[in-house]
């Protein structure tokens, strides 16, 4: 989320079983009747905040949760499946949707995970590259309409491989006079269409998606983006994840996380893999940094307060790069800050979630519902 001064948060949460009014009333219909609900929730959080890049903004975020348990005992009871969403618009007239899914189907046959979004939003481009500077700032605009899907099936206990698809759609560009984008040097400064394919396995023994104590999430997935398949260009990208989750003590959880991007091909700059954001190297604005690759890691040690509040403390490093001799010690981009969490279902490990990242001369604000990974 954008760097915010957040002037308002009124959560709604509410827990259930079964079909309930409240959820009638935001379109979820009840499954089949033969299938027993563990847990359900839905959490609603309205924003109205302030930033030099949107002036006033009014936005929400909800997450609904629900998971089954086994109907007899050669099944396993299944962990919990979630869908997010957020949305915001501004007084700049801006507006930014995106969903997130994960979801398992009952006794976890079956891994579906993906992301639709939908983006009407100013944005600022530095150039390409680990050391560019502020000064290289211009500003641009563009539409973006994104989906992107997973689908695996399991294989052993924690094991999932199957296949992925990514479409893309980039258009409506807007450029400052004599910058960069607009001197047509940049691969995909134009209206640029994504058709992707590939393979996906993954490995997730995290005892809970949305908030794990312990286990561990390794995943890799390729999308090869073809011209036969009516992309503007032929490149291919990996993308790699580890996590490992440890309680020390009870609900005292070190989390570590590990991500990497290799990118190949003709690759178009809104596709180039970028550093920062919310969740990966908190303190930077994700667009600051883009190039081909990324590699990053990052530890958080997340605590209990008092009662449902807790805290976080987290640090980073990482870098985005063309070639490994990009990457130098004078370049590498560090992050450390601190986080207050309010659990908003104990049941399920519900967070809201409020951090302050500080990176290289740079701090960011950043308020989610759900933890960072």
């Amino acid at each position: 989320m954008r760097s915010a001064i957040i002037l308002v948060c009124v959560l709604l949460n509410i827990s259930m079983t079964g079909q309930h009014p409240i959820l009638k009333a935001f379109g979820f219909r009840s499954l089949d009747d033969t299938i027993v609900h563990r847990d359900n929730g839905l959490a609603i959080v309205p924003l109205i905040y302030y930033t030099p890049d949107t002036r006033w903004a009014a936005g929400a975020s909800l997450v609904y949760y629900f998971s089954f348990t086994a109907r007899d005992s050669s099944e396993q009871d299944t962990r919990l499946s979630f869908i997010q969403t957020l949305a915001d618009y501004t007084q700049n007239q801006q507006f930014d949707f995106w969903a997130t899914w994960s979801l398992f189907s009952r006794n976890e046959s079956y891994l579906s995970k993906g992301e639709f979004r939908f983006r009407n939003f100013p944005d600022r481009f530095y150039g390409i590259g680990n050391a560019t500077t502020e000064d290289m700032m211009e500003r641009y605009s563009y539409n973006l309409v994104s989906f992107k899907a997973l689908l695996m099936k399991k294989v052993a206990r924690g094991w999932f491989v199957g296949g992925d698809f990514h479409l893309t759609r980039e258009y409506q560009f807007e450029f400052e006079p004599g910058g960069a984008l607009a001197s047509g040097n940049i691969l995909g400064a134009e209206n640029v269409n994504g058709v992707a394919v590939g393979a996906v396995v993954s490995n997730d023994t995290r005892d809970n998606v949305i908030n794990p104590y312990r286990g561990r999430l390794l995943e890799v997935s390729t999308y090869q983006y073809l011209r036969q398949l009516g992309s503007s260009f032929n490149f291919l990208s990996i993308q790699s994840v580890a996590q490992w989750y440890t309680q020390v003590f009870p609900k005292h959880i070190i989390a570590i996380q590990y991500r990497g991007i290799f990118q190949f091909g003709d690759i178009p700059f809104l596709d180039l893999a970028m550093l920062g954001n919310d969740d990966l190297l908190r303190g930077y604005a994700r667009n600051r940094f883009r190039d081909a690759n990324f590699l990053g890691v990052q530890t958080e040690y997340r605590f209990p307060l008092y009662q449902r509040f807790g805290g976080v403390a987290f640090a980073g490093l990482g870098d985005v790069y063309n070639s490994s001799a990009d990457i130098s010690l004078q370049t590498l981009k560090y992050s450390l800050g601190v986080g207050l969490r309010f659990l908003v279902d104990p049941a399920e490990r519900l967070n809201i979630r409020f951090d302050v990242g500080f990176g290289r001369n740079s701090m960011a604000y950043y308020l989610m519902v759900t933890e960072s990974f």
